[in-house]
């Protein structure tokens, strides 16, 4: 596919802020109007009036975090932060607005069965009750004023971590990537004054952690990227900790992780405990077996080794893949350029899905390497996407998908964008891909097309992805489970130089290794999980951040802490997941049900369409457990997730 030359945005920060407070003003007007409904009206007609804020909201709501994070001009992302903080308020005001609330209270229901108009009316209900609108004037103030406070901490804790990158100094010249990637070198060239300068973002750390060959600069790096926004988010983090646990009281809960939980699967604080628990369990027997067999291979190197050290297990990883399965992760990179992976990705969704993706060279992007596509059925379009797909200054350093416009039925399409940090081609260099970062493209794609299909709802406030947190990565999730079928891989992965499909041998290598480590790296989801929630599952005041990360380590990790290291600065899920990062974990158990219902015939496009009606398809018409007993026709259990942890 050929890079698009669709032009760039030209609309500046001044512009943009007018365009978002204009919007915010509309919306306050869409409030007025449904106050003023009279109280003969349906409640029909009164959940499109409620539902007419969501739908002017929709017009600026999604850009405004994507151009805080992705944005390439400074006075656009500060403006961006400007209306995400003014937004903010009008929404925190109009959770707290005891007349709008009244209003919605007093809808007549009793003519209306189990449909959207129910569900809309009662979901916001439970949001007013749940966000403190029956509270005195004195604590809704208080409130107001503690979540306007928690969007700016918030901000400053996201902007720290992505502008707090570090730069390694190699001072040996090439000696000191020994072991690393020939494109990887060739990026990163000797100085003038003969040293080598690495970042600390995830597309130098991934690999110079797994290839490296120098165990000491594997250290000395390792602990420059765990002082990522440190000393800032030390502090910051601190408050980001007390401010959510004053509000959580004040809304009447015991803390953040209750409240947080309360309206989710999980449904509170314990019952999220209980379920990491239940995992690491589960996990611990394997952890162990892979750790100590990582532990025997770094023995060969240091006979007297009694532990394995963080910055450690990728590259042992690697060697245990290369020595138990005759596997190198290099090997595959010549089939795994970028392009090629791209059009694998959208090739597998359209084939799945009875879609199509197109080229769009006409609609505006912020910057030159975004590509945009429509997504067309029967020839029409239904959905658009955009791919800000390498890595560059000041852009957000992980994998996400971003909303841009959330579709619905008779209104806009749906507009989603991925933002991630993949190699990018360039002449002379395909943009080579290690395996890790093609399951991640399929997980965020998986995200993409939860979202671009969950356009046909009645509401706004249903359509998208507005589903409990804890199901939010079971699409994602599901969705890589089609990167590692050898034939769909084979049906892209092409050499870059030759144009050979990848060798069946090299795929049925390539799945046993990578299957490697599933013990370590659940254990690793379940200390995050485990840390997130005993931040926020108690009063903080007074707590030390790493000395509870400290305390944690030696409860779960196989590895020692290292002095002087601070994960937890640079922990970007304690902002926006907080106490959440269980639902990873708690979707994958789902995923790995839901998978059993395509096992045998990966592009079986009935059972394909099914999912696509029955879950991605449903937005927040349902709760989540509805979305996976109609799909499933059961409940959903742990028996597909135990099996393949214990394959």
């Amino acid at each position: 596919m050929q890079q698009t030359k669709a032009p760039l945005l030209t609309q500046t920060g001044e512009e943009f802020l007018a365009e978002g407070h204009a919007i915010i003003r509309e919306a306050k007007g869409d409030v007025g109007n449904f106050k003023a409904l009279p109280l003969s009206a349906t409640a029909s007609e009164a959940a499109d009036a409620l539902d007419a804020v969501a739908r002017t909201l929709n017009k600026v709501s999604g850009r405004i975090p994507l151009y805080s994070q992705a944005h390439p001009n400074p006075g656009m992302r500060e403006t961006a932060e400007i209306l995400e903080r003014d937004l903010a308020a009008f929404v925190t005001a109009l959770s707290l607005d005891r007349e709008m609330y009244e209003r919605v209270a007093a809808i007549d229901l009793s003519e209306e069965g189990e449909g959207q108009v129910k569900r809309l009316i009662e979901r916001s209900l439970q949001d007013f009750r749940r966000g403190g609108v029956d509270q005195d004037e004195a604590m809704r103030a208080k409130i107001k004023n503690l979540k306007n406070e928690l969007v700016e901490i918030g901000q400053e804790f996201d902007r720290n971590i992505r502008n707090g990158g570090k730069d390694f100094i190699l001072v040996d010249g090439e000696a000191g990537l020994e072991g690393l990637p020939a494109d990887f070198v060739a990026a990163h060239p000797v100085r003038a004054d003969g040293t080598i300068c690495i970042s600390t973002d995830a597309q130098d750390r991934v690999p110079f952690m797994m290839f490296s060959e120098r165990s000491d600069l594997r250290k000395a790096y390792n602990h420059l990227c765990s002082q990522r926004a440190v000393p800032e988010n030390l502090g910051v983090l601190q408050k980001l900790l007390e401010t959510s646990h004053e509000l959580a009281t004040a809304l009447g809960f015991a803390n953040w992780a209750d409240y947080i939980t309360a309206d989710k699967m999980a449904k509170n604080g314990k019952n999220a405990r209980t379920f990491i628990e239940r995992i690491l369990e589960l996990g611990k027997e394997r952890a162990c077996a892979e750790n100590a067999e990582l532990l025997a291979e770094k023995v060969k190197d240091l006979p007297q080794a009694k532990e394995l050290y963080e910055y450690e297990r990728g590259y042992y990883i690697e060697r245990v893949k290369r020595s138990h399965y005759d596997f190198d992760s290099q090997l595959v990179r010549p089939y795994l350029a970028y392009d090629k992976v791209r059009e694998g990705v959208m090739s597998v969704a359209a084939r799945l899905f009875g879609v199509t993706f197109q080229l769009n060279e006409t609609v505006e992007r912020w910057h030159a390497s975004v590509d945009v596509f429509d997504m067309l059925e029967d020839g029409e379009v239904i959905a658009r996407l955009f791919l800000d797909m390498h890595p560059r200054d000041d852009k957000y350093k992980h994998a996400a998908m971003f909303d841009l416009v959330t579709g619905r039925d008779g209104g806009p399409i749906p507009e989603g964008t991925l933002v991630c940090n993949f190699p990018e081609p360039k002449e002379g260099d395909p943009g080579l891909m290690l395996f890790d970062q093609v399951t991640t493209y399929f997980h965020e794609f998986g995200h993409l097309l939860h979202y671009l299909f969950s356009g046909k709802q009645r509401f706004q406030g249903l359509a998208g992805i507005a589903t409990e947190w804890d199901f939010v990565e079971v699409p994602s999730q599901l969705f890589e489970e089609w990167a590692w079928d050898p034939a769909i891989l084979a049906s892209f992965a092409t050499h870059f130089a030759t144009g050979e499909p990848i060798p069946a041998a090299l795929v049925t290598k390539l799945r046993a290794a990578e299957e490697y480590g599933k013990g370590l790296q659940t254990n690793g989801q379940m200390f995050y999980a485990m840390l997130a929630l005993s931040y926020y599952e108690i009063d903080p005041k007074g707590l030390d951040t790493t000395e509870r990360m400290i305390e944690l380590k030696k409860q779960i990790m196989f590895s020692p802490h290292e002095e002087d290291t601070f994960m937890q600065a640079s922990f970007g899920h304690l902002h926006g997941y907080s106490a959440m990062y269980y639902t990873y974990m708690w979707s994958l158990v789902i995923s790995k049900d839901f998978f059993s219902k395509f096992r045998g015939d990966l592009m079986n496009r009935e059972t394909a369409i099914a999912y696509r009606n029955e879950v991605t398809g449903r937005g927040g018409e349902v709760d989540a457990d509805v979305l996976c007993s109609n799909f499933l026709g059961r409940k959903y259990n742990f028996e597909a997730f135990e099996s393949w942890l214990n394959a």
